[in-house]
């Protein structure tokens, strides 16, 4: 069939026009974006949600090992092929070290200083400068791609370290010990076997198994193995004991630049499982097409948000940031060693306690599928292990952050519409953190939940951390009521409504600070008073106050019931005032701790959307950023990042209910393209200078109030919000929200 030379034009650009517009959204990505200062982002290649995230793995001599396997000191020990991002705390993962080296074999003298670093999304590269070797990496879902390029010489290698886990230093109490571990010299150009590894970041003495199978594009002329440290030349085979250093190596002649290619698949199940998934993921060693697929995904992944009039910096720390939100949880759908299943599996819950509050419903909007397999999974452990995690790595729960966290996660789905997932069930899983104390509250569960049904508060000796985990629980109670509501347990909805009030029985209202009066304060069983104590008063683990946060940040923190908050603390006018003192100085907020997270959103309830103006643009002003340093903490899965996301856009959710905030965007224009219907959020008038919010329509009709509910956005529509320079009356009544449980 013949088209006419015009015709052909028009379809050759529209066959061209997707990616074409597509390549923008990938483009953007910086992967070493927050990588250093704290954030602590993964920045090796990986796809979303990827199994697979392999790595440099860097640390200075007596430091404790980041997570991520970055650093911006030490040299590159090699790569690792699993890292979380984003996080603090102990050492978790970091198996499977590979590296290639130069010369005889030496695997406790292999570390090279690095240069030429460069990452993007689906790839990242450097030079290795104590051999001259250049090192690529590309990944899908379970496999990782590596392109290594070696000077000349007759032995260019190949180290397996099996033995490797990232690790803290003994003081921490979370390191990881190698349990076991045996590597197999299959034939010249594969090798295979698996590494047992116990402890880690959530503090569980739990043991994992990363299993791998790695082909190389050239045979090798020699190889070996290594156990404790002894080299064994020709051997095919080796198997280490606990805390047992063991490895093989393949050595190649090469000449100048020449590239030797491996290609290397992971399994939490076996080796078999590993070469299965490698042949069905990287089936050949075309690197550039497999790194072709990588961008592809994230673009598919990026677009569903599409910016205009940003600058290329903002372009850049915005599809960062969205990007970074979908490397945690892991998809480990058909990995899981614990029970076969049907349904989905997602393991590094690195914490439910982070992501809740805006990861999760960041993925609601623009990846609903995705969200909803994830609370599938939560369900699904449940139902398999009784209980739900608010943390979850190496399949093993742990590391409870505060409160039972998943309600958020379930209910938010709910009501927001998510299909396919058993909320019976997840009513269940639900009810059964609110009724049955947990063996270890470290784990699973609540601890001081005895206290909490019979006293109405956590007291200081029924757990640590008391007025933070108290706060946690009552909103936790809140999102039980709301989805007992909605599947026709009547009952229950007024029990946990009720229960959902318990916050006020910490709040002190003879305490006063900063010129105000009323705050949470913990207590004693006896109904005593902490003292001393200090608004300012945080702790870390097994502290007797507030975890991650003081008591300015948690005496806001009653997302159920606002307008309640509101009234106690002497009502809008006096809640204002507390909260510009509250943000007037930065050792009383932290945006980098999640506690705070809806806190400068709160002014809407008061009939103060300029002031959520304000304080929001001052915030990211000078906490984000392009570059290495460019987040203002920890990362926490994405958790961060996606608070950024929903700050610039200009809409904020209230986690676990249908509701979102009206901000102040940071762009002219954000569509949203929501399951085939798109959302714009138009700024007319916007400058740097006119942050606030002067009008308002809605599908042209005018919108007198700073909220949306989920179903104005997903339907579809056009929001235009008309700016100005000047703070103005716009929503100044019609408040959110706010479900006060019964007197």
């Amino acid at each position: 069939m013949r088209f006419p030379i015009r015709l052909a034009v028009v379809f050759l650009s529209v066959l061209f026009l997707v990616p074409v517009l597509h390549a923008q959204f990938a483009s953007s990505v910086d992967p070493l974006l927050g990588v250093s200062g704290g954030g602590n982002v993964f920045p090796g290649p990986v796809v979303p949600f990827g199994m697979i995230k392999p790595g440099p793995d860097m640390v200075p001599s007596g430091e404790n090992d980041p997570n991520a396997g970055w650093n911006d000191k030490g040299e590159i020990h090699g790569f690792s092929q699993t890292h979380v991002s984003g996080t603090g705390g102990g050492a978790k993962y970091g198996n499977i070290l590979v590296q290639p080296t130069t010369g005889a074999p030496a695997p406790a003298d292999s570390a090279s200083p690095r240069a030429n670093e460069q990452a993007s999304a689906g790839l990242y590269s450097v030079s290795l400068t104590r051999s001259g070797i250049g090192v690529e990496i590309t990944a899908t879902r379970r496999a990782a791609l590596y392109r290594f390029r070696y000077p000349a010489g007759p032995q260019s290698n190949i180290l397996f370290d099996v033995s490797h886990c990232l690790l803290a230093t003994p003081s921490h109490g979370e390191s990881q010990s190698l349990s076991a571990s045996q590597v197999q010299i299959l034939s010249p150009t594969e090798v295979a076997g698996s590494t047992t590894v116990t402890g880690g970041w959530n503090k569980q003495p739990n043991t994992y198994t990363v299993y791998f199978y790695a082909r190389t594009s050239a045979p090798a002329t020699s190889w070996g193995t290594w156990l404790n440290g002894q080299l064994q030349p020709g051997s095919k085979s080796a198997q280490g004991p606990a805390k047992t250093p063991s490895g093989a190596w393949l050595t190649f002649p090469t000449r100048a630049g020449q590239p030797v290619l491996m290609k290397i698949g992971i399994s939490f199940i076996s080796i078999q499982q590993a070469r299965r998934n490698l042949a069905a993921e990287i089936p050949t060693f075309n690197f550039a097409a497999t790194r072709a697929a990588a961008v592809a995904q994230w673009n598919r992944a990026l677009a569903k948000i599409d910016i205009k009039g940003a600058t290329p910096e903002q372009r850049q720390v915005f599809y960062t940031a969205i990007y970074h939100t979908m490397l945690m949880p892991t998809d480990r759908t058909g990995e899981n060693p614990l029970w076969h299943s049907t349904e989905p599996y997602y393991d590094d819950y690195y914490a439910i306690w982070d992501i809740f509050r805006t990861s999760g419903p960041l993925l609601t909007l623009i990846a609903p599928q995705r969200q909803a397999d994830i609370v599938r999974s939560l369900v699904d452990i449940y139902h398999h292990e009784g209980s739900l995690p608010d943390a979850r790595s190496g399949n093993y729960n742990g590391r409870t952050q505060g409160g039972s966290n998943a309600e958020f996660m379930i209910t938010d789905a709910y009501l927001k519409g998510l299909r396919g997932i058993d909320w019976p069930t997840a009513l269940a899983a639900e009810i059964h953190d609110a009724e049955v104390p947990p063996a270890d509250h470290f784990k699973e569960g609540r601890g001081g939940l005895d206290d909490w049904r019979t006293l109405g508060y956590v007291s200081l000796e029924g757990s640590d951390r008391p007025g933070s985990v108290h706060m946690e629980y009552a909103a936790n109670d809140f999102e039980i009521a709301l989805l007992a509501k909605g599947l026709g347990r009547t009952a229950e909805s007024e029990k946990y409504l009720a229960r959902s009030a318990n916050w006020k029985n910490l709040w002190d209202s003879t305490f006063t600070a900063g010129g105000f009066q009323g705050f949470i304060r913990p207590r004693h069983r006896d109904g005593s008073w902490l003292a001393p104590f200090t608004t300012m008063d945080s702790c870390s683990w097994d502290g007797q106050t507030f975890y991650e946060g003081n008591s300015w940040t948690y005496s806001t923190f009653v997302p159920q019931d606002v307008a309640s908050l509101i009234e106690k603390s002497g009502g809008p006018e006096t809640f204002v005032a507390r909260l510009d003192v509250f943000f007037a100085e930065p050792f009383r907020y932290d945006v980098g701790n999640e506690p705070g997270f809806l806190a400068p959103y709160l002014y809407n309830w008061a009939g103060r959307p300029d002031k959520t103006a304000e304080h929001v643009r001052a915030i990211i002003a000078r906490s984000f950023h392009a570059g290495p340093t460019g987040l203002p903490g920890n990362d926490d899965s994405g958790a961060m990042s996606s608070w950024y996301a929903f700050g610039q856009i200009g809409i904020f959710p209230n986690a676990g209910q249908d509701v979102y905030l009206i901000g102040s965007p940071a762009y002219p224009q954000t569509t949203l393209h929501l399951a085939g219907k798109d959302f714009i959020i138009e700024a007319r008038n916007l400058t740097p200078a006119n942050i606030y919010v002067a009008s308002a329509t809605l599908n042209g009709k005018p919108l007198t109030r700073s909220w949306l509910r989920h179903s104005e956005i997903i339907s579809g529509g056009h929001l235009i919000l008309t700016m100005s320079g000047t703070p103005t009356t716009w929503a100044n009544h019609n408040p959110p929200p706010s479900t006060p449980a019964p007197r």
